[in-house]
């Protein structure tokens, strides 16, 4: 989930990252508040599998989500991680087929991108249309409450 949209927006690019030739290999950089991010999800991200992993960008080399740290550690099992995993991985099928109820069906673009743009004005004030919002405001809320709970770190 690190890589395909769901759990970040983008990752901050370190100083020994090379963003010129990480866009050579086709991912997708921008720059923004002054610094450089691999946008997510990310281009080499295919059927669970970087492209690119021996060349992959610091952040990714040293990122530990919150399931992978408490099973290193011990505290959890590895079903556990698992059960935690497949909750998360439903939400977020929930929610993308609420954005393709709303009529965003940008699937290369990160969660809060296509959230954010469901809510731009002028909103389709149909009773239908307003329903599918609410269900998305509850489920974003539902998806973002787990992952900042169980995966995200500071």
């Amino acid at each position: 989930m690190c890589c395909n949209g769901i759990l970040f927006f983008g990752a901050l690019l370190q100083p020994g990252d090379d963003s010129r030739a990480l866009a050579a290999m086709g991912l997708k950089i921008k720059r923004q508040g002054g610094a450089l991010h691999l946008l997510q999800p990310c281009t080499a991200h295919e059927n669970n599998t970087c492209l690119v992993y021996e060349q992959r960008p610091e952040r990714c080399r040293v990122f530990e989500c919150r399931q992978l740290k408490a099973l290193s550690a011990g505290d959890i099992t590895e079903d556990e991680a698992f059960e935690k995993i497949r909750e998360a991985r439903e939400l977020a099928d929930h929610v993308r087929a609420l954005f393709e109820a709303a009529g965003d069906t940008r699937h290369h673009k990160a969660f809060v991108t296509r959230y954010a743009a469901v809510f731009v004005e002028p909103l389709d004030p149909s009773p239908e249309a307003v329903e599918i919002r609410t269900r998305l405001q509850l489920a974003m809320k539902a998806l973002e409450d787990l992952l900042e709970r169980d995966f995200r770190i500071e």
